[in-house]
């Protein structure tokens, strides 16, 4: 992780200086050829007859007159230079990295993609306002008259240019994260030559950028040529991946239920973000075939349904495709996590047998001994360690035998706890009635965790348990009481271990069937899961 910030930091260094070979390399080209221009001006006049030739001087630099060449070429090109670097930055290391978040943090990334918007406008104004070009007049017989001064700011083309330098750095963002996930994935193999690929391609990538930075040229307008099909394309293909995303994430996991509430909000969601990309997409051509100055440009509404169409199929074959693809990755995920599981369990069971003819032993003497509260104990302590060991390494188990530990657990806690009036426990659990299945040990991490940080006997403390059910989903909550660990407790640096393996569980065997909410203040701690189990 720290390779991986430190990577970040030097990127950003090396894409200022990237930026600023190219403006110094283009101001000082820009000197060089007004210098040059100016020169060949003064060398036509020269040629021309002694008569013409004061006139001649004197309307070359009159000529001129309405240009500044600090104002109309070195301070937009530093300042729409400089504007973009702006708005890449911002993007790149304030808006994106916030874009999955949630809350404030979500505000936090609407707010800095707005300044990425405003920073790029600003780049186009700066630059496309101030800037002034120049090129020769000639007479008839082709010699140098004077120069013509003219400036290339069309309001529309203010628009488009600033759609273009968005997609420009929308593509530069999905290239970069695409190079941190082959970065990952070559770090994570276990052969360091893997790991020099990388290295070849940080060298490709500073090579590429520092050729166009000494050697390149962007476009006077940036819809001129094979550019325009350079940010389309990318901006079709980035609807069509956002399009796939919710029919992955919200129609998918409910197909099974058409008539479900989830389903309908989940496809209503995907056709309307198919329809405003499909709009988006012809707004933006509309706007490329205005900055080529044609004026009659109507909205169509046959386009629009072409690659409404498109968008809907693009997006639904990559999502069933991916589905497909990565169904094979999950089961062996899911078949490595349970082999590893049952491998530790075995390492842990040491001569089981033994262990419950020694339980077996105990029960029978706290009988004899009329210790029933000891005899129940040992009881449901020698059910919960056969669960353990024969229900814990199953793919899927009935409810009722998950009920069934969850309640032997939480009897031994209410028999070590001793319940007062500073204790209260209070457990609702559904009595399950009909076959369901659920994976073994999701729940009890949780209770766990309410018995481990929830209970002081010093202060009020409080656990509420709650699991119900209904034809298609379980909903389990934990609400308790937290208190601060003294700095002798062995469990004080124990930050939830347990909690993010059931996290890592429901990713790989829940994938988008789940809702989990943690919260968690001072005084209490709050769990709440949701998991649609077919």
């Amino acid at each position: 992780m720290q390779s991986f910030q430190k990577f970040r930091r030097y990127e950003f260094w090396f894409i200022l200086l990237a930026f600023t070979i190219y403006i110094t390399r283009r101001l000082f080209q820009l000197a060089a050829r007004f210098d040059r221009d100016v020169e060949l001006a003064e060398q036509s006049t020269k040629n021309a007859s002694a008569d013409f030739l004061p006139r001649t001087i004197h309307s070359v630099w009159e000529s001129l007159a309405s240009y500044n060449h600090a104002l109309n070429t070195i301070f937009p090109t530093i300042a729409g230079g400089v504007l973009l670097f702006l708005a890449w930055a911002t993007f790149h290391y304030m808006a994106f990295p916030r874009w999955k978040s949630k809350g404030q943090e979500q505000s936090l990334f609407f707010t800095y993609l707005f300044l990425t918007a405003v920073f790029s406008l600003a780049s186009v104004f700066f630059y496309d306002f101030f800037k002034l070009y120049w090129r020769f007049r000639l007479d008839n017989s082709g010699q140098i008259i004077d120069f013509k001064v003219y400036s290339l700011f069309r309001k529309v083309h203010l628009l488009s240019n600033t759609i273009a330098l968005l997609a420009i750095i929308g593509i530069y963002e999905i290239t970069s994260q695409f190079y941190y996930f082959i970065k990952t994935k070559l770090y994570e193999e276990p052969e360091k030559n893997y790991q020099y690929l990388d290295i070849l391609l940080i060298v490709f990538i500073l090579l590429s950028f520092l050729f166009f930075a000494v050697f390149g040229q962007l476009p006077v307008s940036f819809w001129n040529g094979g550019l325009r099909d350079v940010v389309l394309v990318p901006l079709f293909l980035g609807i069509a991946y956002g399009a796939h995303k919710i029919f992955t994430e919200k129609v998918m996991p409910h197909i099974s239920a058409p008539h479900s509430k989830e389903f309908s909000t989940g496809i209503t969601l995907f056709f309307l973000v198919c329809g405003i990309g499909s709009f988006i997409f012809q707004v933006v051509e509309i706007v490329f075939w205005l900055s080529k100055g044609f004026s009659r440009i109507e909205f169509s509404i046959k386009d629009l349904v072409i690659v409404f169409v498109w968008l809907v199929l693009l997006s639904v074959i990559a999502a069933f495709l991916r589905s497909v693809f990565f169904k094979e990755k999950l089961q062996l995920t899911q078949l490595f996590t349970q082999k590893t599981a049952e491998l530790s369990s075995l390492r842990s069971q040491i001569n089981p047998h033994f262990l419950f003819n020694a339980l077996n032993t105990l029960y029978s003497v706290s009988l004899k001994e009329n210790a029933d509260k000891t005899a129940d104990g040992i009881q449901k302590l020698g059910d919960m360690m056969r669960f353990m060991l024969n229900e814990n390494n199953q793919d899927r188990i009935p409810l009722n035998k998950e009920i069934e530990y969850l309640q032997n657990y939480i009897e031994i806690q209410r028999m070590r706890i001793a319940e007062s009036d500073n204790i209260e426990i209070k457990i609702n659990i559904q009595p399950s009635d009909r076959d369901i299945f659920i994976a073994p040990m999701l729940l009890n991490p949780f209770i766990e965790n309410a018995f481990k940080h929830g209970i002081s006997f010093r202060n009020p403390s409080w656990i509420y348990i709650t699991l119900t059910f209904d034809d298609t989903r379980l909903y389990f909550k934990v609400h308790n009481s937290l208190h601060a660990k003294s700095e002798s407790d062995p469990e004080k640096d124990n930050n939830g271990i347990g909690l993010e393996n059931v996290k890592k569980r429901l990713d790989l065997i829940y994938k988008n069937r789940y809702a989990l909410d943690i919260q968690k203040s001072e005084q209490d701690f709050f769990v709440s899961l949701t998991i649609t189990y077919w």
